[in-house]
């Protein structure tokens, strides 16, 4: 009797042990929930797998970002800087997002007031990412993966399965009668448990992920839709009955082996039932069933994972839009038309801001090396992205129409394709015009047009598809050396420059965008300060005279 109330007092302590322990742990995760509220995240980004979402879904979208453009404005830097999102479900449906502007103003309101109720409602905010926190573990990635058409093949042999077990089943009960039997028995069991359980286990382990992870998502998704959250969940509610069915067959195929419990007894059971199940082979059966009826409701998943995702993804641009100095962006009809002013680049500490305004016109911009030419060129073009993705943008104010976002920043040499810079430009510059053709309004930015080739063809081209791009209710941005360029284009492109003043002999830039044409040089300057020799400077001082008379 007394060994029994020990036992069961040590079980109450264990429980009570286990409940303070659990109340410790929810009070640590909100504390550090609080403390990251409105900072950037310290953990590196796995691209490659935030991509992931991207990649898998297809859907009719305005615009997607060309592999260009995300190189020119650093796209990776600056999802690194606006993902506040505590999901790994969330990180690539955010990803996704900010590759694929659109031109819904009525979804850009709705994520708006979505970003402002979890401002608004901290405790809320803060129960929902307990919820989400769950979906942080990397594997949580391949949750995409069930998207494919096609998930997995059955095996040619798969079909003789149902024949393996009959046999097994008839050896069985021979065996009573014939003990050779048994050893056939036995020789058919290892078969199963050894060659057909390891085939399945080595091909399907990333589905075997995907779906425990599945698990988790749904159970997520429960929680989030019984929260007074401002988001649409009468598709989930509606298809939880039939996600039973997914947990079910789920929790056949996967069992929590952590490295913390193995060795404990009370793992006993799951050892057991893992081996009945590569015996009988409960797990092949169970795993192919599970596939078929993904495959018949993968509009379901997608609509529990979209809907999962854009929780998340409204909490990180509140977290954003509280702890940044930004305005919410304000969208015209279509028009040759833009204004911003204090407009500043995310990624720069202590940015100087700048101002934009064009009517019926497009900027050619001119200026000194290092002046900030093409920093200001991807302030504009990542201001553009923000507005039509996340409602939000790093100025005072914005106001311009929905634009199709392309860029010609940064080229390289494709050495391996054996492409000289010039002809990468070439390609580049393709799609921009192929770009002119399609449906919308365009957001053309460049730098620099064929600076891989000769100055007069280089001018004459420049101009010819600066004039292109130009066309209709088209906006282009380009900065330039060739000065040549802003007599030839005054007529249809407002002309600015970035300069620079010499102090003490050292060179000053305020990076302030200034109305008209560059009146001044500093490259020459700039190669005598860094103490070229003088007989160097002074040649090169003359021909340039003489080229400019």
């Amino acid at each position: 009797m007394n060994y029994i109330l020990f036992g069961i007092a040590a079980l109450l302590l264990l429980m009570l042990f286990a409940f303070f322990d659990a109340r410790k742990k929810k009070k640590q995760l909100l504390e550090d929930l609080k403390d990251n509220w409105g900072k950037e995240k310290t953990e590196p980004v796995d691209f490659d797998k935030a991509s992931w979402y991207a990649t898998y879904v297809k859907e009719n979208v305005f615009h997607k970002l060309s592999h260009q453009t995300m190189a020119d404005i650093d796209f990776d830097q600056l999802f690194a800087k606006i993902d506040r999102t505590t999901s790994k479900i969330g990180q690539q449906f955010l990803y996704n997002k900010l590759t694929k502007p659109g031109n819904n103003l009525k979804e850009l309101k709705e994520l708006k007031d979505q970003a402002d109720f979890f401002i608004k409602n901290p405790v809320i905010r803060e129960k929902v990412q307990t919820a989400l926190i769950k979906l942080n573990s990397n594997e949580s990635y391949s949750v995409v993966l069930l998207f494919n058409d096609k998930l997995v093949e059955k095996p040619t042999w798969f079909k003789w399965l149902s024949i393996d077990l009959l046999i097994l089943a008839v050896l069985f009960i021979l065996s009573i009668k014939i003990s050779i039997c048994l050893i056939f028995a036995l020789f058919l069991i290892v078969f199963n448990a050894t060659y057909l359980n390891y085939w399945n286990k080595k091909h399907l382990l990333i589905f075997t992920r995907s779906l425990s992870q599945l698990n988790i998502l749904i159970n997520v998704s429960r929680k989030l839709v019984k929260e007074q959250i401002p988001f649409e969940a009468d598709k989930i509610k509606n298809a939880i009955p039939m996600f039973r069915k997914f947990q079910r067959r789920i929790g056949i195929l996967y069992q929590d082996f952590s490295q913390n419990n193995q060795g404990d007894i009370s793992q006993l059971p799951l050892y057991l039932f893992e081996i009945i199940k590569a015996i009988f082979l409960i797990e092949i059966f169970t795993f192919f069933k599970l596939i078929k009826l993904i495959e018949n409701n993968q509009n379901d998943i997608l609509n529990l994972y979209q809907y999962v995702g854009s929780v998340d993804m409204a909490i990180s641009v509140a977290s954003l839009n509280q702890s940044e100095e930004v305005c919410t962006p304000q969208f015209t009809q279509a028009q040759k038309g833009i204004e911003i002013k204090a407009i500043r680049h995310p990624l720069i500490g202590n940015c100087i801001e700048n101002e934009v305004k064009l009517d019926q016109k497009s900027m050619l911009i001119t200026g000194s090396n290092m002046s900030g030419k093409s920093t200001f060129l991807r302030t504009v073009a990542i201001n553009s992205l923000l507005a039509q993705t996340i409602y939000t943008c790093f100025a005072g104010s914005y106001k311009a129409p929905f634009l199709k976002l392309h860029t010609s920043i940064r080229i390289d040499d494709n050495l391996f394709q054996g492409k000289s810079y010039f002809l990468e430009e070439v390609d580049v510059m393709s799609a921009l015009i192929a770009a002119t053709e399609s449906d919308g309004q365009n957001l053309f930015i460049l730098d620099e047009v064929f600076k891989g080739t000769n100055t007069i063809e280089r001018i004459a081209a420049a101009k010819a598809i600066l004039s292109h791009l130009n066309q209709e209710q088209n906006l282009t941005f380009v900065a330039t050396h060739d000065i040549e360029l802003s007599a030839m284009l005054a007529e249809t492109y407002e002309l600015y420059h970035f300069t620079e003043t010499i102090t003490d002999n050292e060179l000053i830039f305020d990076h302030k965008l200034k109305e008209g044409p560059l009146k001044t040089k500093n490259a020459i300057k700039i190669l005598e300060m860094s103490g070229y020799p003088k007989e160097i400077i002074e040649e090169a001082l003359k021909i340039s005279k003489d080229l400019s008379a």
